[in-house]
């Protein structure tokens, strides 16, 4: 069975000839190529774990790091996460796409698509999506184990 990567989305598809369209983003077969075996082990585009749910969602991938946690969350409008720390982990955000007001220790501000927050270790932060739409960044944390610590709902 043959693996196809959607070039718009990064939809995976298994069978012997690419779709008609990506049951995803609707682009035509002809935006897919053929993905050897081992693609997903060093190569992932962002849309295979973006979700559109009505929940915050925390998708970890490249789970074989010793000293890096990676993740990808999906935020829906309106939803925010609890204030939190991680008391012996530092955090960097790297925003995909949507509109987010992080709060970090007492600073407030709204980052977009490309750009870069730093959460240092033990500092409470939290995240609300305030766009109309899914808003998803990208977050590694270090060093492994990660500990999390509600400050408040």
């Amino acid at each position: 069975m043959k693996k196809w990567r959607c070039s718009v989305c990064g939809y995976i598809h298994e069978g012997e000839f690419p779709p008609d369209k990506c049951p995803n983003c609707g682009a035509p077969a002809e935006k897919f190529s053929e993905i050897s075996d081992d693609f997903e082990s060093i190569f992932m585009h962002y849309a295979q774990k973006a979700s559109y749910g009505n929940e915050i969602e925390v998708n970890p991938f490249f789970g074989d790091y010793k000293s890096l946690a990676p993740f990808i969350y999906n935020l829906p409008p309106g939803k925010r996460s609890p204030l939190h720390k991680h008391p012996t982990t530092d955090e960097i955000f790297f925003v995909i796409k949507g509109r987010i007001n992080f709060t970090v220790g007492d600073k407030q501000f709204v980052a977009e698509k490309g750009d870069v927050i730093e959460g240092k270790m033990d500092i409470p932060h939290r995240f609300e999506n305030i766009g109309d739409t899914p808003a998803v960044f990208l977050s590694v944390k270090a060093p492994k184990p990660v500990d999390l610590l509600i400050v408040e709902e």
